[in-house]
């Protein structure tokens, strides 16, 4: 048994992909910085949906795009970051297309996030129950009293113990994983139909990670939404998610269901992914380890971005950019050789 299949076969039992309706579609979104030292080409070309009630993720090393895709779909770039093209269908409506005012209504409602460091994210000088409440008041337009009710269930909802009493406690006063967990309470305070979890377990310890996705997973569940979650962990995505977007230097170049990425990995920088997870049976020196590093996006390689690191490159590689195929209905490549390199 091989150690991709021993993961999928371990990790927690999934259902089914839900076969209903997609909730959001991302048509090639396209993302650049505008720095004093040139363009940064964070997002190039990414499309993607995912469907109601449905745990999709996205993988791949840090600086490969993931965030900035996210922070894209909800017009929250920050300058110098501009959105050169693209569309984000939600329910049929493109939000990059909206008015601010129109989409606020969408974010913390119908869209929530939840960011990398819940610290940062949590204003300092207001209690966490406040900061829960504000949500409730601003969307569903509760009085200050229901919404500090409304607060409290949350707490309890998202594991914090003592919710009533530490409800009027400041974001300080709370450990990491507590601080996460206010955080997820916020974001579903108001029972969205999708939520954006950026590295939810970021600087969480192994054990406070585990209790960080079993709690949403069960809110995943309990409210039937959507959840797109973006990490770096393949261990992660393998325990969560239906399916799955392989990131690189900005664009996605391999997508599939999470047992077909992981048992088929047709894309070269997939199939490096795979083969760096540690195993029980090697030791350190046997460790494999993919040679290179990640592009630098003011000055990324012409063509297929992976061509310097790829061990099958050829001269068409280095020429032109291999688009998202279809290798089978539900398996996507983005590699000009990815059918001869399959079977090497």
């Amino acid at each position: 048994m091989t150690t991709t299949e021993k993961i999928i076969i371990e990790s927690a039992p999934m259902e089914d992909t839900p076969d209903t309706d997609i909730l959001m579609e991302v048509k090639d979104l396209t993302t650049y910085f505008y720095t004093e030292f040139g363009i940064v080409r964070a997002v190039e070309n990414v499309s993607f949906n995912i469907k109601q009630g449905e745990f999709f993720g996205l993988v791949g090393e840090s600086g490969c795009g993931k965030t900035v895709t996210a922070l894209s779909c909800l017009k929250l770039v920050r300058f110098p970051g501009i959105i050169e093209d693209g569309e984000v269908l939600f329910r049929g409506t493109d939000l990059l297309k909206m008015r601010d005012k129109d989409l606020r209504k969408i974010r913390g409602a119908e869209i929530s996030m939840i960011f990398q460091d819940p610290l940062s994210s949590l204003n300092p000088v207001f209690t966490v129950g406040e900061q829960i409440a504000e949500v409730l008041r601003l969307h569903e337009g509760l009085k200050k009293d229901v919404a500090q009710e409304r607060a409290i269930l949350m707490m309890k909802e998202v594991g914090i113990p003592l919710a009533k009493e530490r409800v009027d406690d400041y974001p300080h006063q709370f450990s990491g994983g507590m601080r996460q967990r206010v955080m997820i309470g916020r974001a579903l305070s108001c029972n969205p139909s999708l939520l954006i979890a950026d590295e939810p377990t970021t600087a969480l310890d192994v054990t406070i990670q585990a209790q960080i996705l079993e709690i949403i997973r069960q809110l995943q569940k309990k409210f039937g939404m959507s959840v797109l979650l973006i990490t770096h962990n393949l261990g992660i995505i393998a325990e969560n998610c239906h399916r799955v977007g392989v990131m690189y230097g900005g664009y996605i170049i391999e997508m599939a269901s999470v047992e077909i990425i992981f048992k088929d990995p047709r894309h070269p920088y997939t199939q490096a992914l795979m083969a760096a997870i540690p195993r029980l049976d090697l030791t350190v020196d046997q460790l494999q380890t993919l040679p290179g590093s990640v592009p630098d996006l003011i000055d990324p390689p012409s063509g297929c971005r992976f061509h310097p690191r790829c061990p099958y490159a050829r001269e068409k590689c280095t020429d032109e950019v291999p688009p998202l195929e279809s290798w089978t209905p539900d398996h996507n490549v983005a590699c000009h050789f990815h059918e001869e390199i399959s079977n090497i």
